[in-house]
């Protein structure tokens, strides 16, 4: 585990593992690094490139104060540990907010992206989307983290998981959300109210970078329909929709074998 520090003091944490050409991995909404070990992202990336992944603030070791700020912010602060760690160009895999980073930065910087992977994708927030994030701002300004965090978790897992293993399920709440290195309050309330203001539209024609995006035909959060929609708006972008039990948000963690061979396989495409 790593910092680096930014413009104005800003801390970023990141983890890093591996050598070769660079991946940058995005963590989803309000997480840090630690999401994509269960999943084995870290362990099977690493073997082919030099994997290193973020902690958005308020998470992790990255700076936790009560500012405000955007999807712009998230993007400036991606660009920062890049340039911190002098890497011009890298491939890019997100996964569900850090998939819509990554679609501005492939729009915004496309000279600094080779490949891009997006995990449980969408392409804005309509009505539906926006019901449910402001939802959960309600919940995080309100409840308990263990209460919202276990709250979220039955979004994001699926039905086989939840059933199978709820002690497991409170154990992850704590841990994501109720331990010292969970998002704060704070921090989970801004990636709430970012995902709600959330349109790339203008955007998803602009990406040149070949992308690939995966998503699971039964994720309740961001129906597959979603990712499907920005698949079609990125010129020439391959998908993939996983079927069947594990093929929620979290497929990344539930179904990561799959993912992740056909992550290595489309990052190496041109090797």
């Amino acid at each position: 585990m790593a910092t680096v520090t930014l413009a104005g003091g800003l801390t970023i944490g990141y983890a890093e593992q591996g050598t070769g050409t660079p991946v940058v991995l995005l963590p989803g909404s309000a997480v840090d690094h630690t999401i994509f070990v269960p999943g084995g992202q870290f362990d099977a990336l690493s073997q082919h490139f030099r994997v290193i992944s973020l902690d958005w603030r308020g998470t992790g070791e990255s700076t936790r104060s009560e500012d405000p700020y955007t999807a712009a912010d998230l993007e400036a602060d991606v660009l920062g540990v890049l340039d911190a760690l002098g890497i011009e160009k890298t491939h890019i895999a997100g996964m569900s907010q850090g998939s819509t980073i990554a679609q501005r930065l492939a729009a915004h910087h496309p000279d600094r992206v080779d490949r891009m992977v997006l995990y449980s994708t969408w392409g804005h927030t309509d009505a539906y989307l926006h019901g449910m994030f402001t939802f959960w701002e309600h919940l995080y300004r309100t409840a308990e983290p263990q209460a919202y965090g276990e709250a979220t978790l039955w979004f994001l897992l699926s039905r086989e998981f939840l059933n199978s293993d709820p002690a497991a399920v409170e154990a992850i709440a704590k841990a994501s959300f109720a331990s010292e290195r969970a998002a704060t309050r704070h921090a989970q309330i801004q990636a709430a109210c970012i995902n709600a203001g959330h349109d790339n539209r203008d955007l998803l024609a602009r990406i040149t970078a070949p992308t690939l995006v995966i998503a699971g035909d039964q994720d309740r959060t961001i129906p597959v329909d979603y990712s499907e929609q920005v698949a079609r708006a990125i010129p020439g972008a391959d998908l993939r929709v996983l079927e069947g039990p594990g093929a929620g948000h979290a497929l990344f963690l539930e179904r990561g074998d799959e993912v992740n061979e056909a992550t290595v396989s489309f990052l190496r495409a041109d090797n």
